[in-house]
């Protein structure tokens, strides 16, 4: 079922007004490299869709151990463990993804790494990886 914004995962969020999601980056780009970007955005979300998935229901049992009483310690360090694991891999499908980005606008991704929210921020109109 699509979300809100016209997507239908988590990871998508600060998603610009502008109808490409480049915000002003937009305006530095033609129509196909428009086209070129939103099909690698595209692929980036499906390629990573899964292990975006596994992400989240990992902090949730994490956040639901520490929720307890008596939380696990052993359970949670496994758990931050696996979490630490996927997002290493994520991150580094991000750098890929960001890289392939640069080679259709240089401009893209730019100063948009921030530990929490890496991708693009809401001043570019984009989307981030929470």
């Amino acid at each position: 079922m699509m979300g809100e914004w016209g997507h239908d995962g988590p990871g998508w969020h600060h998603r610009g007004w502008n109808s490409s999601g480049y915000g002003p980056m937009a305006g530095n780009l033609s129509d196909d490299e428009l086209v070129q970007m939103n099909k690698e955005r595209s692929e980036f979300f499906k390629a990573t869709e899964n292990l975006r998935q596994d992400l989240y229901a990992k902090q949730l049992e994490l956040r639901s151990e520490l929720a307890k009483e008596n939380p696990d310690s052993k359970r949670a360090s496994s758990l931050q463990n696996d979490i630490s694991k996927l997002q290493a891999r994520l991150d580094q499908k991000r750098i890929d993804h960001m890289v392939e980005m640069r080679k259709i606008n240089p401009d893209a991704s730019r100063g948009f790494m921030s530990r929490g929210g890496m991708g693009y921020g809401s001043a570019y109109g984009g989307y981030c990886w929470r």
